[in-house]
């Protein structure tokens, strides 16, 4: 059995004003720093075998600051960077993290973002196909052990869906996981996988939680 920890990258500026970045390269805030450290320290007793992370410096940064505290040295994938946004990226959107617009908003905004995201940048089936084969790739690389994986919310998303099925959602368009938030699922080869936390946030002082 494999123990895997899904960290989703500290916050940015980006995030923090709503504005929407998938392949755009925005670096950790302060805060977003001060979210890893703390994560960091909650990691730091678990005795993980590896750390994998995008490259994308949000969620390197993350990452190598994980490392520093658990002793190791991140290993970037490209297939865990984020979704290609097209014409969003850098776009001021409606943030379901924050805000409650509703289901059928958030319903409407999901299916915008498919289209634009076809037409002008990564369509979803292919960014699907490629999270799905990394993360088959580190599964074969860890048939036991721990694991961390740093990266976005939309890779850690697509990961939960392929071993969850759409039940994961529970009837949302997706599920939201704040900044530097830690999911945790166990892997056991012919079993399947078993969800042990979601978007736990438990380790992060008030002040650095991303409040909604």
């Amino acid at each position: 059995m494999t123990k895997f920890l899904f960290v989703r990258h500290g916050t940015t500026t980006w995030v923090d004003t709503q504005l929407l970045h998938g392949i755009t390269d925005v670096p950790l805030n302060e805060k977003g720093r001060q979210q890893a450290k703390a994560t960091a320290k909650a990691l730091a007793d678990i005795k993980a075998n590896k750390i994998y992370s995008s490259p994308l410096s949000r969620s390197a940064e993350t990452a190598q600051i994980i490392g520093k505290t658990t002793g190791l040295t991140p290993i970037l994938k490209k297939s865990l960077v984020e979704i290609n946004f097209g014409w969003l990226e850098g776009k001021k959107i409606r943030d379901h993290d924050r805000q409650d617009y509703g289901k059928i908003i958030e319903f409407f905004d999901h299916h915008l973002f498919n289209v634009v995201r076809t037409v002008s940048g990564e369509p979803q089936s292919r960014f699907r196909a490629r999270v799905t084969a990394g993360w088959n790739e580190i599964l074969s690389e860890n048939p036991t052990g721990t694991v961390i994986i740093v990266a976005h919310s939309g890779v850690i998303n697509t990961i939960l869906l392929h071993l969850f099925g759409k039940t994961y959602l529970n009837g949302n368009a997706y599920h939201h996981l704040n900044p530097c938030s830690i999911t945790e699922i166990n892997v056991d080869t012919g079993k399947g996988a078993e969800m042990v936390r979601l978007n736990d946030l438990d380790h992060l002082p008030e002040d650095l939680r991303w409040q909604a």
